[in-house]
């Protein structure tokens, strides 16, 4: 969690306009959707689409869902629920 490792926490986000407030509830709706897995990142090679959201297992980080907001991220892992994802990124 965010306030086991503040200092990992603030360079994760960086200096790129996400507030803790927005990740904090996006960690809470991942684990709210996947259990003690769940789990959020930021993809830092991506200019678009860098939010990911999805599962922590072990040290593998399983995409569910990416967008460039936490709620575009949470859309596609509902959408790639529904149809199936032709990335097969948590397959």
């Amino acid at each position: 969690m965010p306030g086991d490792h503040p200092q990992l926490y603030g360079e994760m986000l960086g200096e790129d306009g996400l507030d803790s407030l927005s990740t904090e509830a996006a960690i809470a709706e991942a684990q709210r959707r996947w259990g003690p897995t769940g789990a959020v990142s930021v993809a830092d090679r991506f200019t678009y689409a860098r939010l990911l959201v999805g599962e922590l297992r072990g040290s593998r980080f399983w995409i569910h869902g990416r967008g460039s907001s936490w709620e575009a991220a949470f859309a596609d892992a509902d959408a790639r629920a529904i149809r199936g994802s032709r990335r097969k990124s948590s397959r």
